[in-house]
């Protein structure tokens, strides 16, 4: 009796030892697949992460370069003055305004904040001890040509060579501009002027109400004197 009892509790024993081994086993595959299906959602959520950085860093560009061409087209004004009596003055006024501010952005809030302006897209300059220049330009008053201006400059000293340089003058007010289109205005022989170049400032300083700035386009004098310089303004 005794020894089929424990034959019992052994077959019992055993039993419940096979069951653990298999709950367990169970158990351990159970934890795999969640441990591989949590691995997955990880790569799928690593992988949505970078796609979404993705998409991120194309709206930054994207608005780096409407940002960039905002600025552009607020530091780059488009010149259109119109001139019906010399278009083709009109014309070199507006393409000269407008690669002088490209070529030097801090130019564009000089417009912005100077009454009034004068324009000579090309004045031309040379001479053998007694030199001279002369050009031809448009005057804008609050963005209209209100007429045309022709420039005169004698000089006399040991000078050689030629060029050809742009001239804007700028207004600080209107007594400032009603001085020089007052039929005559001369500069003063120590009137000077600001000489653009690539790569450097854009500075201005008003004196007596005007600021002026040149631009070489071509020659081999290193500086533009603008002292003594005569306009003669010609309403439109």
């Amino acid at each position: 009796m005794n020894s089929l009892r424990m034959f019992f509790v052994a077959v019992f024993v055993s039993a419940a030892m096979i069951g653990c081994k298999e709950t367990k086993k169970g158990m351990e595959n159970d934890i795999d697949n969640a441990v591989e299906v949590a691995g997955e959602a990880a790569d799928e959520v690593v992988d949505a992460t970078e796609a979404a950085g993705e998409v991120v860093d194309q709206v930054v560009d994207s608005v780096a370069v409407i940002a960039k061409d905002v600025n552009a087209a607020v530091a780059a004004p488009v010149f259109n003055a119109s001139f019906p009596k010399d278009a083709t003055l009109a014309s070199e006024v507006n393409s000269g305004l407008q690669t002088m501010v490209n070529e030097h952005p801090a130019m564009a809030k000089h417009f912005k904040s100077a009454y009034a302006y004068a324009y000579f897209p090309k004045i031309t300059k040379g001479g053998l001890g007694v030199g001279g220049a002369g050009g031809k330009g448009l005057v804008v008053e609050q963005g209209s040509v209100i007429g045309s201006s022709s420039l005169m400059q004698a000089t006399i000293g040991l000078q050689a060579g030629g060029q050809t340089y742009s001239e804007l003058i700028l207004f600080e007010n209107k007594a400032a501009l009603d001085r020089f289109t007052n039929e005559k205005f001369k500069l003063s022989a120590g009137a000077s002027a600001v000489a653009l170049k690539k790569g450097t400032g854009a500075e201005m300083a008003y004196q007596d109400g005007v600021s002026i700035f040149t631009r070489a386009i071509g020659g081999v004098m290193a500086e533009a004197s603008v002292g003594t310089q005569k306009f003669k303004f010609h309403a439109k």
